[in-house]
């Protein structure tokens, strides 16, 4: 059987034949999976990276195993691996090598009707991987956001992104959770947000966003109140973060007419909450609070079961 190894990950920055260490910094994913060759027994699902200024680096790999057939019992695997690997990247010429120092794997998931070939084939896989990430790879083009590598032996042309630096809010001086959609800003004055005296007292952020993880998965999700000044409307969207670096960013409910945004959003934590009937909600994970200021607070928060978002009123006041 042909083996081949798909999507392993390098990076480095080429302009002549001078590289900038700096701006390689950052986690990088891949933009989009390799098409699947069906003489392959091995396909990265997901490729992440951390790199520093002196190019050590924390790399955590998925992998797709399939190996019909193995050894003499032509035993059928199937599993996923996780592998994940230390090291530092040096440059040599127009190209970028890896150099291992720690390789570790554990199977996440699969199916083998015979344990010992499937502990055969896992060293037999891990040791492919090992090979074939000490192969230099040339260095085709580079960008801010975006890295292309060229394949070697066959493979296919390797392209890389990481996310955009997220653009700092005029009024906090902090970055905001997400970038807003075509049409939506995050507010830029305080004669855009009313009660601003009492945002300004109970939050750095002014009571107009936060950043938790809502559902569990491990990753920082985000909610925030956008304006479009063109149609003087507010609205309430939240993101949720995805594994592969991109999100799901959705209006929640439907947009005001006002052309100040009118009400507050603050954290609420996991635990246990108290309802305006005297009912206790329990939160598995961060929700937050809409702050109707003067009147009243709505508590909202990811529930697994129904798999949909709750509104509760708890009349908390601001």
């Amino acid at each position: 059987m042909k083996k081949v190894l798909f999507g392993i990950l390098f990076f480095a920055v080429f302009a002549g034949s001078a590289v900038n260490q700096r701006s390689v910094l950052g986690n990088w994913s891949l933009a989009k999976p390799q098409a699947p060759d069906p003489n392959a027994i091995t396909i990265l699902e997901k490729d992440t990276l951390k790199i520093t200024d002196d190019w050590k680096f924390a790399e955590t790999a998925i992998y797709s195993i399939n190996y019909p057939g193995f050894g003499k019992d032509k035993v059928d695997l199937k599993y996923m691996l996780k592998v994940l690997i230390d090291g530092e990247y040096r440059l040599e010429g127009d190209a970028l090598r890896k150099y291992q120092k720690n390789f570790t794997s554990e199977i996440m998931e699969g199916t083998a009707s015979n344990e010992e070939a499937a502990q055969s084939s896992l060293k037999e896989i891990e040791k492919m991987i090992r090979d074939e990430v000490k192969k230099p790879f040339p260095i085709l083009s580079v960008a801010e956001t975006e890295l292309e590598l060229q394949g070697v032996n066959g493979n296919l042309d390797f392209k890389y992104t990481k996310p955009r630096k997220l653009p700092v809010s005029n009024l906090t001086k902090d970055s905001v959770p997400f970038f807003a959609p075509e049409g939506w800003r995050f507010p830029e004055n305080a004669k855009e947000l009313s009660n601003f005296s009492v945002r300004l007292k109970e939050s750095k952020n002014l009571l107009t966003y936060v950043k938790a993880d809502f559902n569990g998965d491990g990753l920082i999700d985000a909610a925030a109140y956008l304006m479009n000044a063109e149609k003087e409307q507010v609205a309430l969207f939240i993101n949720i973060s995805k594994s592969d670096g991109s999100y799901e960013l959705k209006p929640y409910g439907s947009a005001d007419k006002s052309p100040t945004i009118e009400n507050g959003i603050m954290l609420a934590t996991a635990g246990e909450h108290t309802t305006t009937n005297k009912q206790k909600v329990s939160l598995e994970n961060p929700g937050f609070i809409e702050v109707i200021f003067g009147t009243t607070a709505y508590l909202i928060y990811w529930d697994s079961s129904s798999n949909d978002w709750v509104k509760v009123q708890i009349g908390k006041r601001l």
